[in-house]
């Protein structure tokens, strides 16, 4: 067994007495009232990583005036909440693990829709410099001196509630382009004041922060910064830059420095998708650990254990945050303590927790792998009352699921898939083409060692027909089908040439030099990589907006690597013919011809549920999940899985 002696060592950060080097990053999780309150909800979350094993649980930001305010997030700015947070405090303690709490100003970034603020004016917009920000290209206010003031007595103030609320220690948010790291950058910060010009005059509002907050808590009151170690961004803050500030930070009062990185328009930097190595970032906590003598917490893409232990043996890092691995599993850290490596639910990186659309903002976070996210108390599954003979129809993400819940209720559990291997459509996601990390494959392997452990029945190469459905005679029918390609109906579209691309991943089709690929959403950007990095020539057409629905920090990744492999793009231009040796494109209403020796097909799926009307005749319940209902995402796919499961 793999023995993880550092990452189960005991640290310290200040006086306080950690039990281990595991640091849960601060993450939104949406759990907040509307008034910025804690709830139930936010205690069953956290708690349920607090029982998991983790050393230090650091909250998510909050807001500490009511003009940064944002939503779903927890104020500060005032004592009325203090006993809220004092509750949410108390129940962490019970279970062993400290806890801290973020304090943040999002200066311009409250006229971006990361805030969900629809008047920016009435939010008293202020920054470093009066630059246009956002696709609104509003002008915020340049903070004068009286607003730093403010704003520094408000984080001081913020923190004094954090620390009477119970909590261990606070920390910073100067990273991320929110207002610390606006007038760190000088990309933000334009200033000719104290404030502004040199690294020193940058670094002197964050400074003020510091000593301020350092003054009000007392000396034994554990303060964190949280720094970028570079923006990655083009004329803002770097590494070269950090190393000097680090230190200012260290001598202002700050106990430890955990380092991240990004700031608007490089934010798939701060949440590294699938298509980044893990520890994307440790270089940067490995710089800045040589220029401070205080602890420094390294984060970005450490999941694996093994990999974490890693960091702190090669002395990177004192400490290792783990954000999304602890929302894919709570238990990561027992299981981990434990040597039970295969146990765990390992995160995959799709960044789905990460959604950010309007519609998204009004509910809390969700998680591909861990259907139980912010729903913690319904984790626990319910003995069935009747138990029945249940036949699931496909091996997919979502059949596999409901054929575990189902199985560990006491249900008998019989899944059939067609081919030859379970996985469905997600074997296409996995394939090492596209998954060069195997993250994508593990989930499968995961979901079909639960299989196993609940004893559910299963054969492979067998497609079910209404016969084996009469004579099986099941109580309860889960038909999880799936999917197939869509094909568009246009001249052309069953030529020799043209393939999908779930057969490009699969190595199942031949593919030549010249490439158009037809869909620009999650598979079509991916395929038309996979292709350009293999030195082919390819173009992508879509009719409609290129990345629509591809998740934000996922399309920013595909996209600076598709622009560095020379690919070319054709939006709102749709397919009109294909013939032996290319495409007729409609192109801002001309025809356009593109040359092509393989045209991929990437434009969704539909279901397949041709079964259902012969089932409707044999079996009176009947449960359609999935793909086979229509087309979803694989969060959604295991979501109604664990729910049917839950329901039969």
């Amino acid at each position: 067994m793999t023995q993880l002696t550092k990452l189960f060592e005991p640290g310290k950060i200040g006086k306080l007495e950690i039990k281990n080097r595991i640091y849960m990053a601060p993450m939104v999780s949406r759990t907040a009232d509307d008034k910025g309150y804690v709830t139930q909800r936010m205690i069953n979350y956290y708690v349920a990583r607090a029982k998991g094993g983790v050393g230090v649980i650091s909250c998510q930001s909050s807001c500490i005036l009511y003009e940064s305010r944002a939503p779903r997030r927890l104020f500060v700015y005032d004592d009325k909440f203090i006993p809220g947070l004092q509750e949410l405090t108390t129940a962490v303690h019970e279970h062993g693990a400290k806890v801290v709490l973020e304090v943040a100003h999002w200066g311009m970034l409250m006229t971006g829709q990361l805030t969900g603020v629809d008047d920016p004016e009435a939010m008293k917009v202020i920054a470093p410099s009066a630059i246009p920000f956002g696709p609104t290209h509003f002008v915020p206010k340049e903070a004068t001196q009286e607003d730093i003031d403010r704003l520094v007595a408000g984080f001081a103030e913020a923190a004094r509630r954090i620390r009477d609320a119970g909590f261990d220690a606070v920390e910073i948010h100067g990273a991320h382009g929110r207002l610390i790291g606006q007038f760190l950058s000088p990309l933000w910060n334009k200033r000719r004041d104290k404030y502004g010009g040199s690294l020193e005059n940058r670094a002197r509002f964050a400074c003020e922060v510091t000593s301020a907050i350092r003054r009000k808590v007392g000396p034994d009151f554990p303060v964190i910064f949280r720094l970028s170690g570079s923006d990655f961004m083009e004329g803002s803050t770097t590494l070269e830059h950090t190393l000097v500030h680090a230190p200012m930070f260290v001598e202002a009062g700050a106990d430890a420095l955990h380092v991240s990185a990004s700031t608007p328009g490089s934010y798939h930097w701060q949440f590294p998708c699938y298509m980044f190595p893990d520890g994307n970032l440790v270089h940067l906590s490995a710089a800045i650990k040589k220029v401070v003598n205080v602890p420094v917490i390294a984060v970005g893409k450490i999941g694996d254990p093994i990999f974490a232990e890693s960091v702190l043996q090669q002395g990177k890092a004192d400490f290792v945050a783990m954000g999304r691995a602890l929302l894919a599993d709570p238990e990561l850290p027992n299981k981990a303590k434990q040597g039970k490596f295969d146990e765990i639910r390992y995160c995959i990186y799709c960044n789905n927790c990460l959604q950010w659309t309007e519609s998204e903002l009004r509910k809390h976070i969700r998680c591909t792998v861990n259907p139980y996210l912010c729903r913690e108390t319904e984790s626990e599954l319910q003995p069935a009352t009747i138990r029945k003979k249940v036949m699931v129809v496909g091996g997919g993400l979502a059949g596999m699921e409901a054929a575990r819940v189902l199985a560990e209720r006491g249900h008998s559990v019989y899944l059939y898939e067609k081919d030859s291997q379970l996985g469905g459509q997600w074997n296409a996601a996995s394939a090492p083409e596209r998954d060069a990390s195997g993250k994508f494959a593990n989930l499968t392997k995961q979901m079909t060692r639960g299989l196993h452990d609940a004893k559910v029945n299963i054969t492979l190469n067998k497609k079910v027909t209404s016969q084996l459905v009469r004579e099986a005679k099941p109580d309860a029918v889960v038909v999880a089908t799936g999917a197939k390609p869509k094909i568009p109906n246009v001249p052309g579209i069953q030529g020799r040439n043209t393939v999908v691309a779930s057969e490009v991943f699969l190595g199942k089709a031949k593919v030549g030099n010249r490439v158009v690929v037809i869909g620009g959403s999650y598979t079509g950007l991916e395929v038309a990589l996979f292709l350009a990095e293999q030195g082919k020539r390819v173009a992508v057409v879509d009719q409609i907006e290129l990345g629509k629905g591809v998740q934000y920090e996922v399309f920013l990744t595909l996209r600076e690597r598709l622009i560095e492999n020379g690919i070319q793009f054709f939006r709102y231009s749709p397919l009109v013919q294909i013939l032996d040796n290319g495409v007729y494109i409609n192109f801002q209403n001309e025809l356009l011809w593109l040359k092509a020796d393989t045209v991929v097909l990437a434009v969704g799926v539909e279901p397949v549920n041709e079964l259902l009307p012969e089932l409707e005749k044999l079996v009176g319940e009947i449960h359609i999940i999935g793909d086979a209902a229509s087309p979803r995402d694989g969060r959604e796919a295991i979501q109604e899985g664990a729910e049917v499961g839950r329901k039969i």
